[in-house]
């Protein structure tokens, strides 16, 4: 096939849709497929929100991370994101979280949940990152572009109330630019920027845990990056991230059940981080995020699309 990719900068910034883009479209290439120009393709893959460069005389495939739910944002923000659900052949959504909360508001449509996916890897882990972890018996690790859906707040109660329950040394590293809460102790520590992804996947290769709490989160990379090493996470049950980590880690309560009703992310719930004092033995799937498995399906889906308007 030759397939365009719609709404996406493949060598552009490291935003969610843009990383992931980038892996799905080298395996796809991989499997001999072309990674096409807008003049010159057979089927589309567009990322949320169609361009001007889409035709829509061709048929295309919507990849959705989920949509604006804040009760101002409804109508306004989603306007696009629905006149591309609406004429598109079909959708991927990252999560069953987020084909609910897109039907609930949209509609439905034909379309398939495909989680992320990333390329298994072994490292080389820099001598600083592993002095770091020599100081330390557990070494737990947060990581995001921070606002304050994201729970940086809750993340570090939650490291303090283990830590408090724990024999040993620990210490929490807290990845990514913007951070909007801060702890003045000698064992967190702050990158306070972006840093690069070959840097990430080490911290979470020497990490004994993630913390993302994240309200409502849709199907976070950093999550499937931690996963693809070896990291268990623990998670919050609201949103996709819950169905992405499955038995990889552990998904704790929210005091507030959510139907997917229009509600203001950035002030989330309440979250009790008191509800678990020891961490179980946890052996991580790796496979479960291997790109590999998720290009067969986003291959599937876009030989679909393409059949569909030949038949």
């Amino acid at each position: 096939m030759k397939i365009f990719f719609d709404n996406c900068d493949l060598g552009g910034s490291r935003t969610g849709p843009n990383s992931f883009a980038r892996r799905i479209a080298i395996e796809l290439s991989k499997r001999g497929h072309v990674i096409a120009d807008p003049s010159d393709y057979e089927v589309a893959l567009c990322f949320i929100e169609r361009t001007p460069l889409l035709n829509l005389d061709k048929p295309y495939v919507q990849r959705l991370d989920g949509i604006w739910f804040k009760p101002e944002e409804i109508k306004i923000k989603n306007k696009g994101i629905r006149n591309t659900y609406d004429d598109a052949t079909s959708v991927i959504f990252q999560s069953e979280f987020d084909r609910k909360m897109t039907e609930r508001w949209f509609g439905s449509k034909k379309g398939t949940v495909i989680r992320n996916g990333i390329e298994l890897q072994e490292l080389e882990v820099s001598s600083d990152i592993l002095a770091l972890k020599k100081q330390y018996q557990k070494v737990f690790v947060c990581s995001s572009n921070w606002h304050r859906q994201k729970r940086l707040k809750e993340n570090i109660e939650l490291y303090l109330h283990l830590k408090s329950n724990m024999d040993e040394s620990c210490c929490l590293i807290v990845l990514g630019s913007n951070p909007d809460f801060a702890w003045a102790g000698n064992d967190i520590y702050y990158t306070n920027a972006s840093i690069p992804h070959e840097m990430c996947l080490q911290f979470y290769s020497v990490a004994d845990w993630m913390i993302h709490l994240a309200w409502s989160d849709h199907c976070p990379n950093v999550v499937v990056e931690a996963i693809s090493q070896g990291c268990p996470i623990i998670c919050s049950e609201t949103g996709g991230t819950a169905e992405l980590v499955g038995e990889n880690g552990l998904v704790l309560r929210e005091g507030h059940f959510y139907n997917f009703e229009a509600y203001d992310y950035d002030n989330p719930p309440v979250f009790d981080t008191k509800q678990i004092s020891k961490l179980p033995s946890i052996q991580v799937d790796k496979t479960s995020v291997d790109i590999s498995k998720t290009v067969l399906e986003y291959e599937k889906v876009l030989q679909q699309a393409l059949e569909s308007r030949t038949t």
